[in-house]
């Protein structure tokens, strides 16, 4: 699961997303 959040925080799209969570 970490794997899946490493790529994530470098996308972007995804980390504005999470920010908004």
């Amino acid at each position: 699961m970490s794997t899946l959040k490493k790529p994530n925080l470098a996308d972007p799209k995804l980390r504005a997303k999470l920010a908004k969570g």
